[in-house]
């Protein structure tokens, strides 16, 4: 029982986190497509546009993996179909994680 509380506080954070980040980059995304290629790596060579992006990705990633696991636990009868389709879930969210870090990184270093 305490994991779901957990979840469920730690899924109101990502959310909190993620209406500010959205609003950044979807402002930014409309000025993308006046920049080339190179501004492009530009911006987002920078250590706070980089970060920023990063800690868009992270939240949003994890928000989603929270909602999928819930909706998995909530809807599917199966146990082993639900044990099943939550590891494919966190496989699939932490891929993008370590994807999106390794990008970024790769970026800006």
């Amino acid at each position: 029982m305490k994991s779901y509380s957990i979840k469920w506080i730690l899924q109101r954070i990502t959310a909190i986190f993620l209406i500010p980040l959205v609003f950044w980059f979807i402002y930014h995304c409309i000025s993308f497509q006046n920049l080339s290629y190179a501004e492009i790596v530009f911006f987002f060579s920078s250590y706070l546009n980089s970060f920023l992006f990063l800690f868009l990705m992270i939240s949003m990633l994890l928000h989603a993996k929270i909602g999928c696991e819930s909706i998995v636990i909530d809807y599917f009868s199966s146990n082993k179909l639900k044990i099943f389709s939550i590891r494919i879930v966190k496989l699939v969210s932490y891929l993008a994680i370590i994807i999106s870090i390794i990008s970024v990184f790769s970026i800006v270093f």
